[in-house]
């Protein structure tokens, strides 16, 4: 692993480890029960997962080409006239 992915990887994991210590042990938010602690979980991951998918279709597909304005061979009719013999 070169030293500028293993950079960005701290730079990323960071934060969300500083949250998730702080979530561990009280940010001043009581969740009222196991359910919604659950539900909440679910839904921040599910969130996650979507941006993450989203992003990554976009940015293969305007690597493959597929965002590049779509080229049309227009003829004129006088062209296809003087094509017919």
């Amino acid at each position: 692993m070169s030293k500028k992915t293993l950079l960005n990887l701290v730079l990323v994991l960071a934060p969300v480890a500083a949250m998730v210590i702080a979530a561990a042990f009280g940010w001043g938010i009581k969740f009222p029960n196991a359910h919604f602690a659950f539900a909440f979980a679910i839904g921040g991951t599910a969130a996650v997962v979507l941006t993450v998918g989203l992003f990554t279709l976009t940015f293969s597909s305007s690597r493959r080409g597929f965002d590049e304005p779509p080229v049309f061979d227009v003829q004129t009719d006088n062209q296809r006239d003087s094509d017919e013999p």
